[in-house]
């Protein structure tokens, strides 16, 4: 007998040491179940816990039958049966045979559980807290003793804070999930191996992914740059922070969003990195709302700007209209002197222009150009290479005119389309007296009906704009010259859109522009406006 106890005694020690070194409430369950298989004999052992909202007992882990089976069960109520009468007593109870005895019921599963003859049932009390109950259960009669529950107990009592310690850190894991989860940024962890250990559900939103496609996965997967990092990731391994840090992500479907960045580290005792929590949020929309009140301080900036240099700019602009119409009556429309009148005529139709366009520079902060009227393009593509026909022969340009149809009118006011058109053929004549002289310089426009608009391309094989330019070019004041203003493309910009219209440019460095404009025509606007 001795020996039994001592036998009994190693046991209990072993799985108290098991049990101290357990890692979740699962592998705990594991244990109690090997120690009761070498202590006694059972063919089914349960562990349940209390749900105290419910008053009742839930299935926590079982040995002898089918888990999922039993959870779907009608739950235990405390107080009724064997086990509620434990849960609600706080007292193990033993029964030597559960179909002769009359005072306390033991519910049976005759088609899916083994029959229970002998059982005993202890809690699992912290403190003065019952929180579960341990069930073991036999189909012969007379199987346990008080001794074997005596046993039992203290195993019980094990179980019982670690069982607590699983529930709390339960209710934590779900408070903590459901704080991440409502909150509006993205937030991943990811752990010393660069694998992406939590992923919320906002980041789900942000990225496109689903969180079970990048839980395990390298991080590399996510395609994320940051503006000031060669290499995004390598900051994991240089434990580099950020925060707030401009970047993109491109999301699943492919679009790319603007995102701010933040990063903190975790770290082990010994100082060596955890992990590495990642906060990120889509700043797209805030950006282009930055950018349009950055865009929109511009233009007013430029209005008060140029409203005090339009006074300087009329004073010579007078006389030239002045001289320009006292030689048109005195020598114009005499048969020898035709290339005269026509000269004349063009100083001071150009005249009466400019002094428009300036009352519109004047309007600029009010963002007020001219948009009634309606013009010829074959007209206003005429009159502009004929002003420019001087300056694209000095230069040594080829120009290339290809209409795909003829006499399109368009809903746009003439002075503001002649403008454009000025403005990004000079800018084409710039790029192309910066080439090689070696190398031709070619001007190609083309025409092109497209439904109800017409697409007219600019292209010449200049310099090209680089990349880091080009999604500046529109901007007021924003220029590559050296002696340029950084207003010209920001008004034709603003002109096409005012127009009804969109403005496109590709470009390549060292081979050409291509400036590509969609305007609507006479038909489209009227079906547009009709209402």
């Amino acid at each position: 007998m001795i020996e039994n106890y001592r036998s009994d005694l190693y046991l209990l020690s072993d799985t108290f040491n098991l049990i101290s070194k357990a890692k979740d409430f699962q592998v705990t369950a594991d244990i109690i179940f090997n120690f009761i298989k070498k202590f006694i004999k059972f063919d089914m052992a349960v562990i349940y816990k209390i749900n105290e909202k419910e008053h009742t007992l839930e299935i926590v882990s079982c040995l002898g039958t089918d888990t999922e089976k039993l959870r779907r069960r009608m739950p235990f109520k405390i107080g009724e049966g064997a086990v509620g009468l434990v849960a609600k007593n706080k007292k193990p109870i033993l029964i030597n045979d559960a179909l002769e005895s009359n005072e306390v019921k033991v519910r049976q599963y005759y088609n899916e559980d083994p029959i229970i003859r002998s059982f005993l049932a202890v809690p699992l009390v912290v403190g003065d807290k019952t929180i579960g109950i341990l069930s073991v259960s036999s189909s012969k009669i007379n199987q346990y003793d008080d001794y074997e529950v005596q046993v039992i107990n203290i195993i019980a009592s094990q179980a019982a804070v670690l069982l607590e310690l699983n529930n709390n850190i339960t209710e934590t894991k779900k408070f903590s999930n459901k704080i991440l989860d409502n909150v509006n940024s993205g937030i991943m962890v990811i752990d010393d191996i660069n694998k992406i250990t939590i992923f919320n559900k906002s980041a789900e939103i942000i990225t496109g992914y689903r969180t079970d496609e990048l839980l395990g996965k390298n991080i590399s997967v996510l395609k994320l740059e940051l503006e000031n990092e060669e290499n995004t990731w390598k900051f994991l391994k240089n434990q580099k922070t950020f925060f707030e840090e401009p970047g993109y992500l491109v999301k699943k479907d492919d679009n790319v969003l603007r995102i701010r960045f933040s990063t903190s580290f975790m770290y082990n005792d010994d100082n060596s990195v955890k992990s590495c929590i990642c906060i990120f949020r889509d700043n797209t929309e805030i950006e282009k709302l930055q950018k349009q009140i950055f865009m929109a301080d511009k233009l007013a900036a430029l209005g008060r700007l140029t409203a005090g240099l339009v006074h300087e700019i009329r004073n010579p602009l007078l006389p030239i209209r002045n001289a320009s119409e006292y030689l048109l009556s005195k020598y114009g429309g005499k048969e020898n002197n035709i290339e005269l009148t026509n000269l004349l005529n063009i100083i001071r139709e150009e005249s009466n222009r400019l002094n428009r366009v300036i009352d519109q520079l004047v309007n600029m902060s009010k963002d007020s150009y001219y948009s009634i009227g309606s013009c010829c393009l074959d007209e206003i593509i005429d009159e502009v290479l004929t002003l420019l026909k001087f300056t694209i022969n000095k230069n040594k340009i080829r120009l290339n005119l290809e209409y795909n149809v003829r006499k399109i009118e368009l809903p746009c006011n003439k002075d503001n389309l002649k403008q454009v058109f000025i403005n990004l053929l000079l800018n084409a004549i710039d790029a192309l007296k910066l080439k090689d002289d070696k190398d031709e310089r070619i001007i190609e426009i083309s025409i092109q009906k497209k439904s109800n608009c017409v697409l007219i391309d600019i292209m010449d094989n200049g310099i090209g704009i680089s990349e880091k330019d080009i999604n500046l070019i529109f901007d007021p004041f924003y220029t590559t010259k050296e002696c340029g203003t950084g207003i010209g493309l920001s008004i034709v910009f603003n002109i096409i859109k005012k127009s009804g219209g969109d403005i496109f440019i590709d470009s390549n460095i060292n081979k050409g522009t291509t400036v590509s404009l969609m305007l609507p025509t006479i038909q489209e606007r009227e079906e547009h406006y009709g209402d």
